[in-house]
């Protein structure tokens, strides 16, 4: 009588086991419907012009002269932040 109240309980538990994780596993969630929604959206959002890359003209309306000085002045900038990187210890440059 003990084993047959086991094996019906084993049962009980079995089916109850399989159907609950295949009841779960089929359903579409919301999740799975909008996966990646936000970073398309956010890429989107922040590309100015999709076509930019297609056009190969020169560059029009910055002068070389005020380009190079420029790229000089961005890199003096940062050759001190990297020096400051390396050593803590070094103190940042007073202005005058």
């Amino acid at each position: 009588m003990l084993t047959t109240y086991v094996k019906i309980i084993g049962l009980i538990a079995a089916l109850s086991v399989f159907s609950g994780c295949g009841m779960f596993s089929q359903r579409e969630t919301m999740l799975d419907r909008n996966w990646g929604t936000s970073l398309e959206t956010a890429k989107q959002g922040q590309t100015l012009n999709p076509e930019a890359g297609k056009n190969l003209d020169p560059v029009v309306g910055f002068d070389g002269r005020a380009a190079e000085a420029s790229m000089m002045k961005y890199r003096g900038i940062t050759e001190k932040v990297q020096v400051l990187k390396g050593n803590p210890y070094i103190p940042p440059e007073s202005p005058h």
